[in-house]
């Protein structure tokens, strides 16, 4: 029954009592937990010893496969060096054709504008010169054959000519192009030796050095590398075939070169020697037309003095027609039988019949004289204005184009 003055004591309270264990729990729990470290002891000592193994075996293989690796990367290193060496050189022949073919084109563009603008108009000023001749000297002649096919051997070669500079600048637009893939390739492979350098410098035990977590994957690999090589032999090909292109090219530049200046220099030389020939042929004529001018000359002075002759002639036979007229008259006045026909009249009208006959007939050689002396004045004037034609002429030809003409000696181009 519960009493509440108990709570007013001082009274200790007495727990229930434990189980307790015998004697022989507590030996057995000794040997037990005995039993057990002795085995925790044993398999640590066990796994001690593993794991010296272990770390042994795996220090040996880690560092291998990090001794392998650094040679890897040594040797990927020297094989991308010889590939950039390769691409280098490479580079550096197609840069020396690239420059060399450049000069061709150079000269090939020199050679077009040489034609163009120099020889070409000379040959058309020519031609233009040669259609100032006045006359019969206007003739279509061989020299005027030369020079229209002198115009077309020209042309021939300019068009020629651009056509090779069309070709030059399509080979100069590959080479480069094959150039601008090996820089691409000397770029990328400077950036991986950069890279394998710096990874071969890397030490496991460097500061800063933690396990990769970027967004990058590890394994991004899409060719192979026999690919690779491949790809860098095939731009190293691709510029080889490119600059053997570049050299036939050029080769055949400088043989069309020749061969056009040569084509050139022949017709030129050919029409030279029409020239010539057509000069010596004038002077000739004109010789020989002077000569014949000089002849009448010469005669149209004695056709002068000879009409002059028979006007003083006839003025005299006049004097002595009055004279005798005038002694018929004087005697007409006889008186008487004195008046007679006698001897003297008989003599006076004979000379003056005479004289009358004389005046006809040297009056019908006046006329005769004075009509050769026109004609022989129209035949002057005709050689004289053919002796300037044949002389302007000669002039055009000889001083003109010729001398137009001295500026067309060239070897090549």
């Amino acid at each position: 029954m519960y009493n509440p003055n108990l709570v007013e004591q001082n009274l200790v309270i007495i727990p229930p009592a434990r189980p307790k264990f015998t004697p022989g729990d507590w030996n057995l729990n000794n040997r037990t937990k005995n039993v057990f470290s002795v085995n925790q002891q044993t398999l640590s000592d066990r796994i001690i010893c593993e794991s010296k193994r272990l770390i042994d075996e795996t220090k040996y293989t880690t560092e291998y496969n990090k001794s392998e690796s650094d040679y890897r990367l040594k040797e990927r290193i020297g094989d991308i060096k010889f590939l950039q060496e390769e691409i280098t050189k490479q580079k550096k022949d197609a840069l020396v054709e690239e420059e060399a073919l450049k000069v061709y084109k150079q000269r090939t563009i020199d050679a077009i504008n040489t034609l163009r603008e120099i020889v070409i108009p000379l040959c058309q000023k020519c031609i233009i010169l040669r259609e100032t001749r006045n006359g019969v000297e206007l003739v279509e002649d061989e020299v005027d054959k030369e020079l229209r096919k002198e115009l077309d051997v020209i042309n021939g070669a300019i068009q020629l000519l651009q056509k090779l500079m069309d070709e030059s600048v399509e080979q100069l637009r590959r080479l480069r192009a094959t150039i601008y893939l090996l820089d691409r390739d000397l770029a990328n492979k400077e950036k991986s030796v950069q890279i394998d350098e710096k990874n071969v410098e890397m030490r496991h035990n460097q500061m800063g050095l933690k396990v990769y977590d970027g967004n990058v994957p590890l394994d991004p690999y899409n060719n192979t590398d026999p690919e690779w090589i491949a790809n860098t032999n095939l731009n190293i090909q691709n510029t080889a075939k490119e600059i053997a292109c570049a050299q036939t090219l050029r080769s055949y530049i400088e043989q069309i070169f020749k061969q056009a200046a040569e084509d050139i220099r022949q017709q030129v030389e050919r029409t030279k020697e029409l020239f010539l020939k057509r000069i010596a042929e004038m002077r000739y004529t004109k010789i020989k037309l002077e000569n014949v001018h000089k002849e009448t000359v010469r005669q149209v002075n004695e056709m002068t003095r000879n009409v002059t002759d028979l006007e003083k002639e006839i003025a005299e036979k006049e004097g002595y027609v009055a004279l005798a007229q005038m002694r018929m008259a004087n005697r007409a006045h006889r008186p008487g039988i004195e008046l007679c026909i006698d001897n003297v009249y008989r003599s006076l009208k004979r000379e003056l019949a005479s004289l009358r006959e004389t005046i006809a007939r040297l009056d019908g050689m006046l006329v005769q004289s004075k009509a050769t002396l026109r004609y022989l004045l129209n035949t002057q004037v005709m050689q004289e204005d053919e002796i300037n034609s044949k002389t302007a002429a000669l002039r055009i030809d000889e001083v003109d184009c010729m001398t137009l003409r001295e500026s067309l000696n060239f070897q090549n181009f």
